[in-house]
């Protein structure tokens, strides 16, 4: 993996907007059918942030931190287990009802759904996958490991409950990235995108926490809580 000098000095080549997303808005792809209300329009900014970082003309550069890799790899999978498990549940309820109609004589114009057969989770598993292969991902810094375990062991966002020190090496290494770019006068959007509210925000809104959004504003780093609103974000001139 690439170290954040070496990330730094491509995304300023390219001169694009830049998105650094967490493992959380990867795994949304594979989990949005199970949380329509909760993710709506995930999959359909999925696949247009794939585009706009992958078909010619590029137009965005997509980063992900270094744990991201490690972490998709673990839990992928058991989503997408989740997912499947869903969709049989979907068909045996139906068969269900289906049954209950014929007890009182109603034929139903349909037939049972099939959901379990489709290959559902294995188009979101595989189009979360191509996101995570299409982004620049970084290498682990020491300067940012120092800091995250500095917010952890101040309770800071996002290890509000303290030894939680993942996540705040996540935004750590984002945050340099883009305080180097700043530093060199780097004009394009950049955007960070989590889907962790609990740690990441104040308690039942978007904002993220007042220290936490003291940190993004002076790296001119944008936050957004979900995936169509960052590529929305990004998107914008």
């Amino acid at each position: 993996m690439p170290s954040i000098a070496d990330i730094v000095a491509q995304i300023q080549a390219g001169g694009l907007p830049v998105l650094f997303a967490d493992t959380c808005i990867l795994l949304d792809v594979i989990r949005a059918p199970l949380r329509p209300a909760q993710l709506p329009g995930c999959v359909e900014a999925a696949q247009e942030l794939l585009q706009l970082v992958t078909i010619p003309p590029v137009r965005c550069t997509l980063v992900v931190a270094s744990f991201v890799p490690r972490e998709w790899l673990t839990y992928a999978g058991s989503e997408a287990d989740n997912l499947r498990a869903h969709l049989t549940e979907i068909d045996d309820e139906a068969e269900r009802l289906h049954q209950f109609c014929g007890l009182v004589g109603i034929t139903p114009p349909f037939p049972n759904p099939g959901y379990r057969s489709l290959s559902l989770a294995e188009r979101l598993h595989d189009l979360s996958r191509r996101l995570l292969d299409g982004a620049l991902c970084l290498h682990p810094d020491q300067d940012c490991i120092i800091r995250a375990h500095g917010r952890a062991s101040n309770y800071m966002p996002p290890s509000l409950k303290g030894g939680e020190v993942k996540d705040a090496t996540i935004v750590e290494e984002c945050l340099e990235v883009s305080r180097r770019l700043q530093v060199v006068g780097f004009p394009p959007k950049r955007v960070f995108c989590t889907s962790n509210t609990r740690d990441y925000c104040e308690r039942g809104s978007s904002r993220p926490h007042p220290s936490l959004a003291v940190d993004l504003g002076a790296a001119a780093l944008g936050f957004a809580t979900n995936l169509p609103w960052a590529v929305n974000e990004i998107k914008e001139l």
